[in-house]
């Protein structure tokens, strides 16, 4: 079956052999086979049909902010949602219904225009609200799990599911809508004073710029925090950061970031993820676990 033939029929326009350095944080990462920028509920729903019939496995792509694309990149489809998925709702006084690729500050900021608060902790989060759903992305002030009422996903032949509260499962830095296309999510937040809610949320935006390196090719944190102790404090004590290998180095400004500053490639960065968690493990006893997600060949 010349599955991408039937998308391209479809009218979805898929594009071939598409890098996908283009489409992370890192600007890193080998090609897909094809890539589809699903606007509407209709294409995502062809696509996904297509791709089951042709069995072909598809990748679900967010802003890329957490993903690591090896540089041999990812067969069959990679899926991304864009149009009528980035649009932030209110549908009651204290609801915000919020389409899968709506950046998360954009979605903390229209709250705060709102007087709607709760999510200002995540708004340095770098991501859209579909992986932030995905990954319960948060800070150590707070995650957005917590404030979900139900999410919109699609199925594998395309039906809309829609999960509620009791059927979510969100832990640190990981939910069970791993496998899922999520269309959207419905949050209960709380109503609070406009010029106040800005305050808080300019106060995260100006300690984000001053302690992570905001402009710089990265996708946030490396590490998870271990239990009781944070990533960046025992990678800095191992004296690596700022360490380089090829184009990727440790932050300078915040050592559990890992920069892309040279035209770094897949390699270089694993190899340094190797390098931290080894000397990490070996003067700590402390087994490091990736927060960024690493795919493709």
């Amino acid at each position: 079956m010349d599955w991408i033939g039937e998308l391209e029929r479809a009218g979805v326009g898929p594009l071939r052999d598409e890098p996908l350095s283009r489409h992370t944080s890192f600007k890193i990462g080998g090609p897909a086979d094809a890539f589809v920028t699903a606007t509407t509920r209709a294409q995502a729903a062809a696509s996904l049909r297509i791709a089951k019939a042709a069995g072909v496995p598809v990748f679900f792509l967010g802003w890329g902010s957490n993903l690591l694309v090896r540089d041999g990149g990812i067969r069959g489809l990679v899926l991304a949602l864009g149009g009528d998925f980035e649009r932030v709702d209110f549908p009651g006084p204290e609801l915000v219904r919020a389409g899968s690729a709506v950046r998360v500050p954009q979605l903390v900021v229209s709250c705060a225009e709102n007087g709607l608060t709760g999510l200002e902790p995540i708004v340095g989060v770098p991501g859209c609200v579909g992986g932030a759903l995905v990954m319960n992305a948060g800070t150590r002030e707070g995650e957005i799990g917590p404030f979900v009422e139900e999410v919109e996903t699609l199925g594998p032949e395309g039906d809309p599911v829609v999960v509620p509260r009791s059927a979510l499962d969100f832990k640190y830095r990981s939910s069970n809508l791993g496998k899922s296309l999520v269309l959207s999510a419905l949050l209960r937040l709380k109503r609070g004073v406009k010029a106040d809610i800005m305050a808080v949320v300019a106060s995260q935006q100006q300690k984000r710029s001053r302690t992570q390196p905001i402009h710089t090719f990265n996708v946030g944190s490396t590490f998870k925090n271990p239990p009781g102790l944070y990533a960046a404090q025992m990678i800095e004590r191992s004296g690596l950061k700022g360490h380089v290998v090829g184009g990727a180095r440790v932050s300078p400004m915040h050592a559990n970031f890992i920069e892309n500053f040279a035209g770094a490639k897949a390699s270089d960065v694993l190899a340094l993820v190797d390098l931290i968690s080894e000397r990490v493990r070996a003067e700590s006893g402390v087994k490091l676990e990736l927060e960024m997600r690493v795919v493709g060949e």
